[in-house]
């Protein structure tokens, strides 16, 4: 594994505690060698993290938007900032640059990236190890949903294998590192008009 892609918000009125997490991430990433990928941004989480892994020697590569460089979020401590046309691009782009993915709380951007990156990891269209990582508690709505979910067989059991959890962020980038990252084999999905 050489780069994770991280998936957090850019909120900037969230708990201190939460930025801090986000620096610290940052910072266990870059004591793994290993790059950041995240979507370019200056501020909230976004921030905090590339901040973290800055300061502690590691890579930061941005992936933004020209509508979010012309609103000022984009960091100008990125080493590389890749800048894209729409959003859809880059989604695509942080998905197909990670190794694996880290889901830090987050906002509407942030679950329209785990989903579709989850969903592809459903379709055996990629193998990367997916944690999300539960900063006092904030995605245990998101965790609760999946399961209800699960229980209305609405989605499969087998989704809840595609996905770790780390309620100790300290633990996160440990846990991704120690996920198996298979591929699901496609032959074994049967579509049933699941979401």
């Amino acid at each position: 594994m050489k780069r994770v892609t991280v998936y957090c918000a850019s909120s900037t009125r969230l708990p201190q505690s939460w930025y801090d997490a986000a620096e610290a991430i940052g910072k266990q990433l870059a004591e793994h060698d290993l790059e950041l990928v995240y979507g370019g941004g200056s501020i909230g989480l976004m921030g905090a993290c590339a901040t973290g892994t800055k300061q502690a020697g590691g890579h930061v590569h941005g992936v933004i938007t020209h509508k979010l460089v012309a609103m000022e979020q984009a960091w100008d401590g990125c080493d590389v900032l890749d800048v894209v046309d729409t959003m859809q691009q880059r989604r695509r782009k942080l998905l197909d640059l990670a190794d694996g993915l880290l889901v830090l709380p987050g906002g509407l951007g942030t679950m329209e990236e785990f989903f579709e990156a989850l969903v592809a990891r459903q379709l055996g269209d990629h193998g990367t190890p997916i944690v999300l990582v539960n900063i006092d508690g904030a995605l245990t709505s998101l965790i609760d949903m999946l399961n209800d979910l699960t229980q209305r067989q609405l989605i499969r059991d087998s989704i809840h294998s595609l996905y770790a959890v780390a309620d100790d962020p300290s633990q996160a980038v440990q846990l991704l590192l120690n996920q198996d990252g298979g591929v699901v084999d496609p032959a074994g999905f049967v579509p049933s008009g699941e979401g």
